[in-house]
């Protein structure tokens, strides 16, 4: 189960967004996607859950090509993913934004539940139980039935991340996961998406986090301008020049920035004393 993109191309009119990638994940690992912004990243994962079309080369998981198919079919074929900004059903509960994704798998039994209540019965207590064990798993028992509009930002993060679990999907895409975590939700965060490596699953995590990506990662993907720069392990990549000038900084770079940073907190501690 290998997800596949061959010569992918994203064009808007005369700007080119994704230029001519090409490269492959593999199940079993977690796969980081990194670079400045404006580098593509986003639009990479846009393009492969369907929401952005593909201008050129395609998206392929286990030969099937997923590029040119509706969202819908993307998702029925084992796609799910997470947004930069989330997107929960804020006035319905926790328990209840994990229900409605068994929707599309079991429309077609509604008029059983309907017409039989001990089918009915069965079928919500096994989707309860279900989505229960996910709440559970993020720790969020304890909010399943609070609007998730209230919870606390970071719980909402991690409850987004349970519904793209609920169908069990093949690939999972994570679109910068830790944005707006502090330091320990950012690290429970880190905690459970290792939890989450499965020989059964390709995940692909788009994340500015460095720390939270060199930690989780078993290798990266490197965008600069919509293209490919590297790929490789955590090591490789921090290991790369051109990795160093496109996006980490030169050492150079570093103790410049470090050297300002000193000479900023001097001045304000010179400012400091002369108001006392």
């Amino acid at each position: 189960m290998t997800l596949v993109f061959e010569n992918l191309r994203k064009q808007y009119g005369n700007n080119v967004a994704i230029d001519d990638v090409s490269t492959h994940f593999e199940p079993g690992m977690i796969h980081g996607v990194i670079g400045p912004n404006g580098a593509g990243k986003s639009t990479l994962i846009n393009m492969t859950a369907g929401s952005y079309s593909v201008s050129a080369g395609s998206i392929s998981l286990d030969n099937r090509r997923l590029s040119g198919l509706k969202k819908y079919q993307i998702a029925n074929a084992g796609i799910a993913r997470t947004y930069q900004n989330i997107r929960l059903f804020d006035q319905m509960t926790a328990l209840e934004n994990l229900e409605v994704c068994f929707y599309p798998q079991e429309v077609a039994q509604t008029w059983k539940e309907v017409l039989w209540p001990p089918f009915a019965a069965r079928k919500e207590a096994r989707r309860r139980e279900a989505c229960m064990q996910l709440l559970s798993f993020f720790n969020l028992q304890a909010y399943a039935n609070a609007e998730a509009g209230s919870l606390p930002y970071g719980r909402q993060r991690m409850l987004e991340i349970a519904r793209a679990l609920v169908t069990n999907p093949r690939v999972l895409l994570l679109d910068e996961p830790a944005a707006g975590l502090n330091h320990h939700e950012t690290a429970e965060l880190t905690a459970k998406l290792a939890e989450l490596r499965s020989p059964e699953r390709v995940m692909i995590i788009v994340e500015h986090d460095m720390d939270l990506v060199m930690t989780l990662c078993d290798r990266i993907v490197v965008m600069h301008h919509g293209k490919l720069l590297f790929q490789g392990t955590p090591a490789e990549v921090q290991a790369s020049s051109d990795v160093q000038l496109a996006y980490l900084g030169t050492a150079n770079d570093i103790d410049d920035i470090k050297a300002a940073a000193q000479d900023r907190r001097a001045q304000l501690g010179i400012r400091a004393r002369r108001r006392s």
